[in-house]
């Protein structure tokens, strides 16, 4: 799995548990497989709006694998109106980092 949404801000939860696995991009119902995936995934991500509001949360594996890889998560939540991806390693204190 690439990227997973964990929590879901706007949308009653809907989105809690989709993501990306290769090229294919749909909601996991296994939670077991969801919860080996956020083992592989060090990276943790924030998606805003342009008023800075966070619409959704989640993990990634491929925060430094190319623009392709990277933006998926934003490209998916553009729909959403977010238009900003902010990501740090999962459970740090460091500040957010705008991707």
């Amino acid at each position: 799995m690439r990227w997973i949404i964990i929590t879901d801000k706007i949308d009653d939860g809907n989105a809690v548990n989709f993501g990306q696995f290769d090229d294919e991009t749909r909601h996991y119902q296994n939670e077991s497989k969801v919860a080996d995936a956020l083992a592989t995934m060090p990276t943790e991500f924030q998606l805003l709006d342009d008023d800075g509001e966070v619409y959704f949360e989640g993990r990634t594996r491929c925060i430094n694998k190319g623009e392709h890889l990277a933006f998926a998560p934003l490209d998916w939540a553009e729909a959403y109106g977010c238009t900003e991806l902010q990501y740090r390693p999962v459970g740090s204190n460091e500040p957010w980092k705008t991707l």
